[in-house]
């Protein structure tokens, strides 16, 4: 639900080379885009790295701080009206997310006609990418869980139409995804399988 969705601010800040920032929280969701740079920041007690183009989401009131390994260029956005995005940690591999997040502080800076209404809008179509990213993720994580299954057990018979029906998804988008993981069809992959436990005996 992102009927509520509101800025509560948004800037863009220049950190050197060793900048730490200490532990603090805020009371609103925070997403912090590294654009350029690189570093560490542990958030709720888990550590991430940081590099160009990837990104946190901080729910409020999480404890959080940040250590510049080299001089980095960040935007901050804060802000309110959702309740189930859970922490996060994501790279911008399409930049989608920086452009909609330059977009936003256009509209922050200039403040031209109606510029309310748009950082609204900006503020779903980013809020829908990043729970699209989230998606992603967790789609390949039950597509790896598959891969493992036939590595292991190749030597049964393996169905897999049933392998796409676990994933609820068409026996079509499970070829094509399954082929952008692993670089064969699933048949392949099966195949291979056999193949390299053959050569093994």
């Amino acid at each position: 639900d992102m009927q509520n969705l509101q800025l509560i601010s948004a800037w863009k800040a220049t950190k050197t080379k060793n900048t730490y920032i200490n532990y603090h929280s805020h009371e609103y969701y925070e997403l912090v885009y590294y654009l350029s740079g690189s570093g560490k920041t542990e958030i709720g007690g888990k550590m991430f790295k940081f590099s160009d183009n990837s990104f946190a989401l901080i729910p409020g009131n999480t404890e959080h701080d940040e250590l510049h390994d080299s001089d980095s260029e960040v935007i901050c956005l804060m802000f309110s009206g959702i309740k189930d995005l859970q922490l996060g940690f994501f790279k911008d591999y399409s930049h989608t997310i920086s452009k909609i997040l330059n977009e936003l502080l256009y509209e922050v800076n200039k403040q031209t006609y109606g510029y309310k209404e748009m950082l609204v809008i900006k503020l779903n179509e980013l809020m829908l990418n990043i729970i699209r990213i989230e998606n992603n993720i967790s789609d390949t994580k039950n597509f790896e869980y598959i891969i493992n299954y036939i590595r292991e057990n190749f030597h049964e018979h393996i169905n897999l139409s049933d392998c796409a029906k676990q994933l609820n998804i068409s026996y079509d988008y499970f070829q094509h995804k399954f082929k952008a993981i692993t670089g064969y069809s699933p048949q392949q992959f099966l195949m291979e399988q056999r193949l390299l436990a053959c050569k093994k005996m």
